[in-house]
Order: C-alpha cells, then structure tokens, then sequence
C-alpha cells in the first residue's frame, strides 16, 4: 500500500510518499518546498495570500506525484503558523477548494508526538531520547523512552522564523542583537530544561531543517544527501564554529555556503541559536541529526501494524 504525509510549516511544505509491503516502510518521494506562509505572522497574525497562493501550487505538485506513485490513503497537517493564524479556517477551506487537499490543523502537544513517533520508532539506542524539533515557529521537545512512550512533550512558541524576524534587523547581526536573541531564547526553554533534567544521561536526537542544515554545513555538501545527513554527529564546538561564520558574513555571502539551502539564509542564525543554548542548558557536547521526523510520525498513523 502506498501512502503520503504532508506537513505544512511556518517556514516548509513538505512530502513523504511511502510504501508499506510485509511490515517494512520504503521512502518513495521526500519534497521539501520552502514556501514561509509564518512570514510576519506574529505582526499580522494572518497567514498571507501570497503564502497562501505558494503553498496551494506546491500542493498542486504534490498532488500530481501522488497521484502518478497510485497513493491510496493521506494525511496532511498543519503546525504551529495553521494553528496560530487568525484567519486558519480561511487558509484551510482556501487549500482545500483550490488542490482537493484537507489540511488538519493539530496541536503542539500532537505535533510533538508526531515527531518522536517518527524519529524514534526504529532507532535502536536503548536510552531514552530527547527528541528536539526546531521549527520555523516553534520548537517541540519530546522526552521518551525506547517503548516509544513519552515522558514529557512541550512546544514553545520559538523558531527560527518568528527569532529572526524579531531580533535580526539586519543581513549580518550585530553583539546586541544576538546578545538580546539569546537572553529571550534562555529565559524561554529555562523551565523546559529543568524538566528535561540538565548533565541527565539520555540521547539527544534533532530533526527538521535547522540540524539537518547544520549537518550538511559541517559535511561540505555541494547537494543534499539525506544518507549522509541521517544519524551525523554535530558537536557543540562544531555548531559554535558554524554559527561564528554565519554571524559574520553578509545574506549574500551566507546563501553562498555549502549546505546552506538560499531560502534558509536569513533564518538560520535563530535557529542555531537555539540548538546552542539548548546545549548549553542541557550541559551536553553533541546531538545527533536525524532525517526521519513528524512526516514519518504522520506516515505510522495510516497504517495498523
């Protein structure tokens, strides 16, 4: 049976066409479509029609290649910029009238347990994990064990996108806006850390476009390769040495750097820093990236095993 899960995100619109035969998931298509519908969303509270416009052609796409893979069943949700938008019943009957689509907007708390679900199912590693979803709106961190059974999931309304936009003023920050990012990134995941339980012995697992951009940073690569991304190591000193150099080169030069995805340019600095200061918090010297996420999480709740 072939089946598909669309994740639409404050910053990407994304794709995953599977096929489930004799207990096994094998990965037919992974899109991802940087379309931002969470651009000033906290100044309008509205998703755009602009936005709005670039993800119904990108599901459009979508569309066609699951129609051209024979999908039978689909699920496609919305995160934090859907759930967060004044006018998300808007965006939703607009998407659905214009591709056929249905958007289900879900919550924080579901987005959280999505993304361990399809991060952690088939990892092997019997500590408990820290899964950490930096998002363009939000950052979900969803502590668990090898069941996979959650322990704790939270989602704060922190990402890359809404960071950027709120303390970058300009292409290359300056010391008092990072300083003033990095204040509001600590008091807000304070709490969230004494939770967890910093120096605590478990595995730290991240997903999405910030850690799976870093990983390709740190490996040079000229194109995106997935299965060398997948299970990469990132120290912090490495993250540091990488964020350093993001710091101190202009937009244009940053859209220059390998790994570096162009649409990602000007956000990637927020998201990085709060990878650092979840570290930091956390008292911990490495974090491993992994490729699979809440779009596998999605793919496991349409099929019974």
């Amino acid at each position: 049976m072939k089946i598909a899960a669309i994740d639409i995100g404050t910053n990407s619109t994304r794709l995953l066409i599977s096929e489930f035969k004799n207990s096994i998931f094998q990965t037919l298509e992974r899109k991802t479509k940087i379309n931002r519908i969470g651009k000033k969303l906290k100044i309008s509270g509205k998703i755009s029609c602009d936005s709005a416009l670039a993800v119904s052609d990108t599901l459009k796409r979508y569309k066609g290649l699951m129609e051209s893979r024979g999908v039978a069943r689909y699920r496609a949700v919305g995160t934090n910029a859907v759930r967060k938008a004044i006018n998300s019943q808007w965006f939703i009957s607009y998407i659905k009238e214009s591709t056929g689509i249905e958007i289900e907007s879900i919550t924080g708390a579901e987005e959280a347990h999505l993304t361990f679900y399809g991060a952690s199912r088939l990892s092997d590693n019997p500590k408990s994990k820290l899964v950490i979803d930096i998002g363009g709106g939000s950052t979900e961190f969803i502590l668990g064990s090898n069941g996979p059974e959650i322990i704790m999931a939270e989602s704060l309304d922190i990402g890359c996108v809404n960071l950027s936009e709120e303390f970058i003023r300009d292409e290359k920050p300056d010391k008092i806006e990072l300083e003033k990012m990095h204040s509001y990134i600590s008091n807000h995941i304070s709490a969230t850390m004494d939770t967890i339980g910093r120096g605590s012995d478990i595995a730290i697992i991240g997903v999405a476009g910030t850690v799976t951009t870093l990983a390709a940073i740190d490996l040079k690569l000229e194109e995106y390769d997935s299965s060398r991304i997948h299970l990469h190591k990132l120290t912090r000193e490495k993250i540091l040495a990488i964020y350093r150099k993001l710091c101190n080169v202009s937009l244009n030069e940053r859209k220059k750097i390998n790994g570096l995805e162009p649409g990602r340019a000007d956000i990637i600095i927020g998201g990085t820093a709060i990878l650092l200061e979840i570290l930091r918090q956390l008292d911990r010297n490495s974090i491993i990236v992994s490729e699979q996420d809440i779009l596998d999480g999605i793919i496991y709740t349409l099929v019974k095993f």
